[in-house]
């Protein structure tokens, strides 16, 4: 039938091609974790990669959000997001929800001087790449005012 060298070579491209499909291409929370550790690199080595490294900003995010970035650059540059010094956020990946073509990651930024802050990242599929199209805070929930609408809300309706 066959003969040894024919059956290897079988074995051999059929090793190829399941390994092949264990390859897991970058997801979203990929993307994000890959463009956040080169900005903070990036900018603790001193560079501002707003305006200095716009072409490998690129890779990360969409002509839309640059063009967004570079609407809101005044508050930026005012922020602890572009001060190498103090910025201290470490980066937690909440939640993927994602599609073909568009995902959201919820991320958490934590540190001691740069406080906390909850965003929801937006990112569409752009050439086979996952690219950051928006990002916004999410409204934060305040344990205290939660309180005050429930007693509120017993006041209004007593038993």
């Amino acid at each position: 039938m066959f003969g040894p060298a024919r059956k290897r070579r079988a074995l051999l491209i059929s090793i190829c091609v399941l390994l092949t499909g264990c390859v897991r291409e970058p997801g979203p929370d990929d993307t994000i974790r890959n463009a956040y550790a080169w900005y903070v690199r990036e900018l603790k080595s001193g560079v501002n990669p707003l305006e200095q490294k716009r072409t490998e900003l690129k890779e990360f995010v969409t002509e839309g959000f640059l063009t967004s970035i570079d609407d809101m650059r005044p508050e930026l540059e005012a922020s602890t997001f572009m001060d190498a010094q103090n910025f201290d956020a470490k980066l937690s990946i909440e939640k993927v929800t994602k599609d073909n073509r568009a995902a959201t990651v919820r991320i958490g930024l934590s540190g001691r001087i740069s406080g906390q802050h909850v965003l929801n990242v937006y990112l569409v599929k752009v050439e086979g790449r996952w690219k950051v199209d928006d990002v916004k805070a999410v409204e934060e929930f305040s344990l205290a005012g939660r309180q005050f609408d429930l007693a509120e809300k017993s006041q209004k309706n007593p038993k």
